[in-house]
């Protein structure tokens, strides 16, 4: 009697375990992703940061900003982004640096973006130059 029951309820927890894990699964998954996204969007908001302090410095190129906005970035595993500066030419006289960064959530994310408005992260930020 005792072997009928053991096998009976060995059958329920395999049932519980196939509707109850592909739903756990989706959960974690989405939580993930959530969680990646989160990262992405204040990444942008640092990296527009720092390619801005670099800009201020006298000497500054703006392939010295791309660096620094492409170091923040790709060390939290950003593939693809788009960064513009304003002016397009650093010179002495230049007196603010703004740069915009956007990062587009499709090409970084492993899941579909159909739960983000925006599927396009963007940081700004603008700075006064610094003089000799």
């Amino acid at each position: 009697m005792f072997r009928k029951l053991k096998k009976r309820s060995q059958g329920v927890v395999t049932v519980e375990v196939a509707l109850c894990l592909p739903v756990l699964m989706a959960i974690l998954m989405g939580s993930y992703e959530l969680a990646r996204a989160n990262m992405m969007m204040h990444s942008t908001e640092s990296a527009a940061y720092e390619g801005a302090r670099v800009g201020i410095i006298p000497g500054a190129t703006p392939e010295s900003v791309r660096t620094a906005v492409a170091g923040v970035l790709r060390s939290v595993g950003v593939k693809t982004f788009d960064v513009q500066i304003s002016p397009t030419v650093i010179t002495n006289q230049t007196e603010d640096i703004e740069v915009e960064v956007s990062v587009p959530l499709r090409a970084n994310l492993a899941l579909p973006t159909f739960f983000i408005q925006d599927p396009t992260f963007r940081g700004t930020c603008t700075l006064k130059r610094e003089t000799l």
